[in-house]
């Protein structure tokens, strides 16, 4: 069985008054497209409905599933595919913005499966010389104390394996996927804060908390499968 990847990408429209032509472009043109490459076996689209941390430029996401042995292969072939033609460019995209970052998952699943009605993403760094640490805290303790939290379920932990785009630069290394499941995600990032405030959610001096980039995410339309 073939090891299971994912790709995050983070967009904009090129501007305000394009955001339904980005839409389109997106749902009818690019998704289908990509589907049909080697290696792409899931897609969902999400839009930020609510930042959390840091810098969160974006408005729009996507989570990709890849399948391959060989990621340097499927994301060549990805590469190839936007020069001749197979994967069409479109302006309506703001390319300065545009953020694509390939990552393999790393521990096991935690939690409760099957309640994935929004995301909480984290992308994160650990502090010099404590990625030890870091892993382990995350591990052990941060996402057992999260997922404690009524509204969130279960998570799963990935390590950076291609910067594909990363205009910010911010070198974040690991993901955490958060599976949400709740009516108000404000009343939600409140106790996320509060957690962290009084010592519930115990955090650490091993995590950058500087370059913490969070954000909760809804979904938008149906996943693609093949």
């Amino acid at each position: 069985m073939m090891a299971r990847h994912v790709q995050i990408v983070l967009s904009n429209p090129a501007s305000p008054d394009r955001d339904g032509e980005y839409n389109d472009w997106y749902d009818n043109q690019h998704i289908p497209d990509l589907m049909r490459l080697p290696g792409f076996v899931g897609a969902r689209r999400y839009r930020v409905a609510l930042p959390f941390r840091g810098q969160v430029p974006w408005r729009y996401a996507v989570v990709y599933d890849l399948e391959a042995d060989d990621l340097g292969e499927v994301l060549g072939e990805l590469v190839a595919s936007h020069s001749d033609g197979r994967i069409a460019v479109s302006d309506v995209l703001d390319s300065a913005s545009l953020t694509a970052l390939v990552f393999s998952p790393i521990g096991s699943w935690q939690g409760l499966a099957g309640h994935r009605r929004q995301i909480f993403l984290a992308l994160s760094k650990p502090s010099d010389g404590q990625e030890a640490a870091f892993n382990a805290w995350y591990d052990g303790t941060h996402v057992p104390e999260v997922t404690a939290i009524p509204g969130i379920f279960g998570a799963q932990r990935y390590r950076l394996v291609m910067p594909f785009l990363d205009p910010l630069g911010e070198g974040q290394g690991y993901l955490a996927l958060y599976d949400v499941d709740c009516d108000d995600l404000v009343a939600l990032a409140g106790e996320v804060r509060q957690r962290a405030r009084d010592g519930r959610t115990h955090m650490s001096d091993a995590i950058d908390i500087a370059s913490l980039t969070a954000f909760f995410l809804e979904p938008l339309g149906p996943a693609a499968t093949r």
